[in-house]
């Protein structure tokens, strides 16, 4: 129910204290789901805006979801890579990041999404 508020809220205000207040949701609040959908929301709502950049590398390396990332069960690891591959794929950090969730992210999905973006993007 959380994550569906998150989604409304950010499609019916985007202003900043909307973002504010995503930006505190994607970094600490304690329920992945509602992590997740802060992320999206940013990334959604709030596109191309360099600010938001650390708050998604913050959430790519240190997001502390468990288990695998899935359609119902998002990843918020791994919608923070996709968003910066989306939105920042030409940031000096993204190739470093990107390398690093291949290696080394607990979750095989999001190691595997940075494999093939690496591929993708290095050609």
């Amino acid at each position: 129910m959380r994550r569906a508020a998150v989604e409304a809220l950010a499609s019916n205000f985007k202003d900043e204290d909307t973002k504010a207040f995503l930006k505190t949701l994607a970094t600490d609040d304690q329920d992945e789901d509602v992590r997740s959908a802060a992320v999206q929301a940013l990334g959604k709502y709030f596109r191309y805006q360099l600010e938001l950049f650390d708050i998604y590398h913050n959430c790519a390396v240190h997001d502390s979801f468990e288990g695998s990332h899935d359609e119902y069960n998002p990843n918020p690891r791994r919608i923070a890579l996709e968003i910066i591959v989306k939105q920042f794929s030409e940031n000096d950090q993204t190739l470093p990041l990107l390398h690093d969730r291949a290696e080394n992210d607990p979750d095989e999905k999001v190691r595997e999404y940075a494999q093939k973006k690496l591929a993708e993007l290095e050609v």
